[in-house]
């Protein structure tokens, strides 16, 4: 719902993707801990992996779709809760259940994506696309060692491993990165809106926020609206183009690419390596 209310510019859809976030978050979720199943009022079980991988990319879209930093802030918490339930430091794994599940002769672990992706996979991605996002380098180190022991299963049989191979085409990228600002109290997104969305770009990362709010982000550090006006500023690896104010300049982007934010250089080339 939320990547369909961006794309089809349908704020109903967002608000469906609002509400079902928010019913999750409450009514599954007892003591800070996910739960996975919910019938007549009660939710029940220990979440899984899953569950929390699945859930914190979906926060990520909505985000998007809200510019609302507590989704983003949410799916981080959950994120940080996923590696601290399911990660194993020694064997640089993901379990299907948590540290604190009822104790299985054989702990699950399931590696194949078939009509829903595994828990794994998605939990790669999710890192990845939470490293763009925060700019933290711990979260993109865990998921490339979570990715490379599948990489002779990818090869071998594609089929079985398709979120798999869409993370690792994340990873390898480019990933687009794109950076809203406006005039705070003031509207005309709509167009730049509709560039950014309106087109399929997997490997995408979209922040927004006014100009002067401390979102806290460094893809929206040093960025200011443009003779007034909602600019767009297309990066890769936080080093970014000219902005962009026209939708079809944004369809377009101009060269040579702006002085990107303080330190960011550093950081692309601490990522890269």
């Amino acid at each position: 719902f939320a990547e369909a209310g961006r794309a089809l510019g349908r704020p109903d859809y967002t608000h469906a993707a609002v509400k079902n976030a928010e019913f999750v978050l409450t009514a599954m979720r007892k003591d800070g801990r996910l739960l996975r199943s919910w019938k007549d009022g009660e939710a029940k079980l220990l979440g899984y992996l899953e569950d929390y991988s699945m859930v914190a990319d979906a926060l990520l879209s909505v985000y998007e779709a809200t510019f609302d930093l507590k989704w983003l802030d949410v799916a981080r918490g959950l994120a940080n809760d996923m590696l601290r339930l399911f990660w194993d430091k020694e064997r640089e794994i993901f379990f299907d259940t948590g540290v604190d599940h009822e104790r299985l002769v054989v702990r699950p672990r399931n590696l194949f994506d078939n009509a829903v992706p595994c828990g794994s996979s998605v939990a790669v991605e999710l890192l990845l696309r939470l490293a763009v996002f925060t700019g933290e380098e711990a979260y993109e180190r865990l998921a490339v060692q979570a990715l490379r022991p599948m990489t002779d299963l990818m090869g071998r049989y594609p089929s079985g491993f398709g979120r798999w191979l869409s993370a690792l085409d994340f990873h390898l990228g480019p990933v687009v990165e794109v950076a809203l600002v406006w005039p705070a109290g003031a509207d005309g997104l709509n167009g730049l809106l509709r560039e950014v969305f309106g087109r399929y770009l997997p490997n995408r990362v979209v922040v927004g926020a006014p100009e002067g709010t401390r979102a806290a982000l460094p893809l929206l550090e040093s960025r200011s609206v443009v003779g007034g006006k909602p600019a767009a500023y297309v990066c890769r690896r936080y080093v970014c183009q000219a902005p962009a104010t026209d939708p079809e300049l944004l369809a377009h982007p101009v060269r040579p690419p702006a002085s990107p934010p303080p330190n960011a250089n550093a950081r692309a080339k601490r990522v890269a390596r």
